[in-house]
Formats: C-alpha cells, sequence, structure tokens
C-alpha cells in the first residue's frame, strides 16, 4: 500500500471496510454498510459510519 493510500488511523484500520473485504468478512461489511451515509476518499468503500472508513466523507 502506497502512502497515499495508507491508512491515517492504523490502530482503527482492522475494522475499517477496505480490511473487512480483504479478510473476506462479508457479513460484517453487510451489517456496516447497510444505510451508508459516508464514502472512502481512499477506497471508495461506502459505510454507516465514519469510523468503518480509512479516509471518510458524506455522501
Amino acid at each position: 500500500m502506497s502512502e497515499k493510500e495508507s491508512c491515517p488511523k492504523p490502530k482503527q484500520h482492522p475494522a475499517h471496510m477496505c480490511q473487512l473485504k480483504h479478510e473476506g468478512r462479508i457479513e460484517e461489511i453487510d451489517k456496516h454498510s447497510a444505510r451508508p451515509k459516508f464514502v472512502c476518499n481512499r477506497c471508495r468503500a461506502k459505510a454507516d459510519e465514519e469510523d468503518y472508513l480509512c479516509n471518510p466523507r458524506s455522501l
């Protein structure tokens, strides 16, 4: 992962959508993206809460 793509919150990264996807944790992804309000500026994942994204912005 390049510096541009690296997570600015590495301690929280194991719960971020990109890591959940990488690990194949589909049920958790579905649980945290049922009503997305945020999108990640790095990986474009969508989530209900910004805490599940590395670089979130509102939809």
